[in-house]
Parts: C-alpha cells; sequence; structure tokens
C-alpha cells in the first residue's frame, strides 16, 4: 500500500509540474477522493492545490477539499480568490464546512462565511450554534423532503432535478404543506411504485426521529437498533429541520470509540492523528492523569505504611503484593471494559442493575476459584524451587516456633495469597461493575471515573486483606 502511495504521489506531482491537466482530470476520475488527500497529507505547497482545483471537475472538489487536514485546508482558504472560494463552497454541504470551520482561526471562518451565499451562510450559521457532539452539530440541511400529496411520477421528477444538491437520495422524507414531517419512503420502494400512486399512500409511517439537543451517541444507537441510513432532525413541533445520514454516523462511532478508548486508559481526547501531534500536546494530555493517579497512590502507601512493623518482621510478605494489587487492577480492567461497552450501546434497562451484579458476583467467584486454586499450587511450585527465597522467612518464623516445617511454612503463605487473591477478584469485579453505573447516574462519563476509581478501590481493600488476614489468622497458624 505504502507503494503504490508513492507511485501515486509521484504520478501527482510530475502532473502539476509538468502542467498536464488531462492527467490530474484522470486521477480523480479513476482514485478515491480519500486516496489522493491522504497521499498529499504531507504537502504545504498551496501551488499544488491550486492547480488542482483549477483543472479537476466540480463533482470532485467539495469532497476532495474536506478530505484535506485542517492546515491543508486552511492554507487553500487563505490562498484561494473571493470566486475560488465560492465555487468551491458551492460544491461543499453545509455540515462539511461546519467541520473545517470548527477548527479554523477567526479570520479564516470569517472570510469563508463572507464568501458563501446567502442561503448557505444562513445554514453554516445554524449550525455552528449548536452545542457540539448533539445531533445539531453533525447533521445537515441538504435533504430531499416532498409534499405528500405528489404522485410517485412527480417525485421522480423532483428527485432528478434536486438530488444532486441533497445529502442522500436513498430516504425521502415526506411532509405537510405545514413542514410536518409525516413519513419516510426509500428510493427502492419509490422506483417499484406505480407512478399514480400518491406519497402519502406508500410512505413509512413507523419512522424516528431524534431532536436536535440528543446526543450524537443516542443517535448512533438509533441507527443500529433501527438499521437506518438516514435520520430525520426534528424541532417539538416536529417539523423537520435537517437530517444525520450513516456517513456522519460511521464519523460518530470512530469519535466516541476514540474517545472511550482514551478515557479508560487516563488520556486526554486525542483530536489529531499521532504522527501529527506535537510532543508538548501529547505530554499535555497525558501528564496530568499520570500525576493524578500518583496521587491516587497515597491511600496504598498509607496502608502500606501502617503495616510496616509486620512487614519488617515476616518480609517475605512484601514479595507477594505486586501480584495481588496487579489482579485486582487486571480483574477490574476487564469487567469495567465489559460494563462501559454496554452502556455505551444501551444494552441495559433501568431495572437491569440488580441482574448486571448478581451475574458478575458468579462469574467473579467461578473465577476466583480458579485463581486460588492454580496461584496455591503456582507459589507452591515457585517457593520450593527457589524462585521465591523464604529462607529468611524460615529463620524468622523458627525463632518463635521451633518445631515448624518449611512445608507448612510455605503451604501457609501459599494460603494466604491465594485467598487474598479470591477475594480480590471478587471485589474488583464487583466495584468495577457497579462504579460505571455509579457514573451514569451523577452524569460522568463512566469510561473517565472507572479506571482510576476502581484501581485505587481495588488496591486499598486488597491490601487491608491481605495484612489483616495475615495478622488475625495466618501469623497464629505460623506461632507469630
Amino acid at each position: 500500500m505504502e507503494v503504490e502511495k508513492e507511485v501515486l504521489y509521484e504520478r501527482i506531482i510530475s502532473a502539476v509540474k509538468n502542467r498536464k491537466a488531462s492527467e490530474i482530470k484522470e486521477i480523480f476520475e479513476t482514485i478515491p477522493n480519500i486516496d489522493i488527500a491522504e497521499t498529499l497529507d504531507e504537502v504545504d505547497d498551496a501551488a499544488v492545490f491550486l492547480y488542482i482545483f483549477r483543472n479537476v471537475s466540480s463533482e470532485y472538489t467539495g469532497s476532495f477539499f474536506t478530505e484535506l487536514n485542517s492546515n491543508q485546508q486552511e492554507m487553500i482558504i487563505n490562498a484561494f480568490t473571493d470566486k475560488q472560494l465560492l465555487d468551491l463552497l458551492r460544491n461543499s454541504f453545509a455540515d462539511d464546512i461546519v467541520d473545517t470551520l470548527e477548527e479554523m482561526p477567526a479570520n479564516v471562518v470569517n472570510k469563508v462565511l463572507k464568501a458563501c451565499p446567502a442561503s448557505l451562510r444562513k445554514d453554516v450559521n445554524s449550525l455552528l450554534n449548536y452545542k457540539e457532539n448533539t445531533a445539531g452539530s453533525v447533521m445537515t440541511t441538504e435533504y430531499l423532503d416532498l409534499k405528500e400529496d405528489l404522485t410517485v411520477e412527480e417525485a421522480l421528477k423532483l428527485i432528478r432535478q434536486r438530488g444532486k444538491d441533497a445529502e442522500t437520495i436513498y430516504t425521502v422524507f415526506v411532509r405537510d404543506n405545514e413542514r410536518t414531517l409525516k413519513g419516510t419512503i426509500n428510493l427502492d420502494d419509490l422506483i417499484f411504485s406505480n407512478d399514480n400512486e400518491l406519497l402519502k399512500d406508500i410512505m413509512d409511517l413507523d419512522f424516528v426521529t431524534c431532536k436536535a439537543n440528543d446526543d450524537q451517541e443516542e443517535v448512533a444507537n438509533m441507527f443500529k437498533r433501527y438499521g437506518l441510513t438516514a435520520l430525520a432532525v426534528v424541532n417539538n413541533e416536529n417539523k423537520i429541520i435537517g437530517i444525520i445520514t450513516i456517513d456522519d454516523v460511521v464519523d460518530i462511532i470512530v469519535e466516541e470509540a476514540s474517545e472511550d478508548i482514551a478515557r479508560l486508559h487516563q488520556i486526554s481526547d486525542m483530536d489529531e492523528p499521532y504522527l501529527k501531534t506535537p510532543v508538548l500536546k501529547i505530554v499535555l494530555k497525558c501528564a496530568p492523569w499520570i500525576l493524578a493517579l500518583i496521587v491516587l497512590q497515597v491511600f496504598s502507601t498509607w496502608i502500606l505504611s501502617g503495616f510496616q512493623p509486620v512487614i519488617a518482621r515476616l518480609a517475605l510478605l512484601s514479595v507477594f503484593t505486586p501480584v495481588i494489587m496487579d489482579a485486582g487492577g487486571n480483574a477490574g480492567g476487564q469487567t469495567t471494559t465489559m460494563i462501559v461497552r454496554s452502556i455505551s450501546l444501551q444494552e441495559f434497562g433501568k431495572g437491569d442493575f440488580k441482574r448486571v451484579v448478581w451475574k458478575e458476583l458468579r462469574v467473579a467467584v467461578v473465577i476466583g476459584l480458579m485463581v486460588f486454586v492454580f496461584s496455591f499450587l503456582w507459589l507452591l511450585f515457585e517457593m520450593s524451587v527457589g524462585i521465591v527465597d523464604v529462607s529468611d522467612a524460615l529463620v524468622t518464623i523458627r525463632n518463635s516456633n521451633p518445631n515448624i516445617s518449611s512445608v507448612m511454612v510455605k503451604v501457609i503463605v501459599a494460603f494466604l495469597v491465594s485467598t487474598t487473591l479470591f477475594i480480590t477478584m471478587v471485589v474488583s469485579r464487583l466495584i468495577a461493575c457497579a462504579l460505571p453505573f455509579v457514573a451514569k447516574k451523577i452524569k460522568i462519563d463512566p469510561a473517565v471515573m472507572c479506571g482510576p476509581v476502581t484501581t485505587t478501590i481495588v488496591d486499598i481493600i486488597t491490601l487491608l486483606a491481605y495484612f489483616l488476614l495475615w495478622i488475625g489468622v495466618f501469623s497464629k497458624l505460623l506461632g507469630l
């Protein structure tokens, strides 16, 4: 693929350098715009793009421009005359223009808005006013809406006339004279209907809609649930004000998934590709979380500090603390990932919390028992072959209990650690299961809250269980 990109790059640059307009036209007619844009991703010479836009058909320029990176878009806008910019805007959809302007400085935004035709400027300004990550911020105002009393023949004629300017023609929205949405018709149903049938007689009445202020993630879930390719955005009077199409939803899904992955690993949202993000920006996005997690570990440090006399008397106990703490983090992380994913996909209803906890309790107990048996045998093996040295611990224990055997010491220590790991499995999975629901209840993104909070709580409970079990039960078995 990289070789193909290099060949395409050389082909484009050569065509521009040698002023081969026919070659540029052929490239755009045979290769997808996104592939061309990715090939030219490192180009920062405005002259290259000016030549391309002068010689490529207008049916390609709008979509090609939207695929370029923000720096290239800004460079092109600044290089264009008002007439060139107007020609570009006429071949672009309002929602794509908004996506471009959201990342631009004020002077560039003003230049674009000034060049926009009045009707397009009104649509762009309207979309810019919607809150980020809502249906209104991602919808487009270029759609097909037809009156319900039209015949199929009249509707198809209008689609041929107006369809090229619409974001999609595969879903047609049917309205009355007051612009109230009455139904939808798929293009294939329209084509196979009789010419004299009225739209109101063949339209689907079981359509779904969303409001402009609905969260974009909820909109994406509606597409998945109902198998949509387009969704109408309506106001409080059920009048259509825009639509969201499946290509917008794909962008939403990628964006939301990227956010959730970043937040699960305590990274602020990355709004640029990794290789294009400056080092300082990555540092500023990652460092605050790392510093915050260090502060949160004060609780674990405090507990370990409180048990210093116990650790000083039998240093062997400290050998197993990393294993126990890591196990809790790993088990909690598994549960958090599954629960956060299910919440994002709206798989849970209002009464499902108890069912989820009960199910996770059973899973935790089974996994805990498996971990208990495996870790008990594995720890015995480690201590028997010398991976874990117990000689110093034996000396300390035999000072208080001279008759105890080394085998008994190994069995009791292995039993202590295995029991703690069982408790860790159960507690960590239950906490990781409950916290996403708590986060959602108090309107905090579960992906942000659950990772560090789960780890901190599990570490505290795990360390307390480990040392209290030792003090209350196992030290007495060894005669200490």
